[in-house]
């Protein structure tokens, strides 16, 4: 005869392994540890790794998550090697930076980016 804990632990293992095989299924997670973690720290359950750790379980879980993984970021294909730079034209940005522009208008307005400025000269400086 069967009591209501029996009927209540089966319940509460089908329901861990149910939602274990969704997480696997969503390619979220990469393998069984990762969905005893989310299982235990996600959702609540704390007695769910117990529950499925067995060997075949994981075996069942980590495929599944690489199946799902491998669905959901199929991939990609080899990326062609970038062309090569015409020498002419230099290896950097086209477009200088924005510091590059900075430093260019200050050496046009006649400022010296080589002396260090004093903390008293500041105020000086900037009137």
């Amino acid at each position: 005869m069967s009591t209501g804990h029996d009927d209540l632990a089966a319940w509460n293992r089908q329901r861990t392994v149910t939602l274990a095989l969704e997480l696997a299924d969503s390619g979220r997670y990469e393998n069984f540890a990762d969905i005893a973690y989310a299982l235990q720290f996600e959702h609540g359950m704390a007695s769910a790794q117990a529950l499925i750790d067995h060997p075949e379980m994981r075996r069942q879980l980590n495929g599944r998550c690489a199946d799902a993984r491998e669905a959901r970021f199929p991939e990609a294909p080899e990326r062609s090697q970038a062309p090569e730079l015409p020498e002419s034209r230099p290896a950097q940005s086209a477009t200088p930076s924005f510091l590059r522009r900075a430093a260019s208008a200050l050496r046009r307005a006649g400022a010296s980016t080589a002396e260090p400025v004093a903390p008293g000269d500041l105020n000086s400086a900037a009137s």
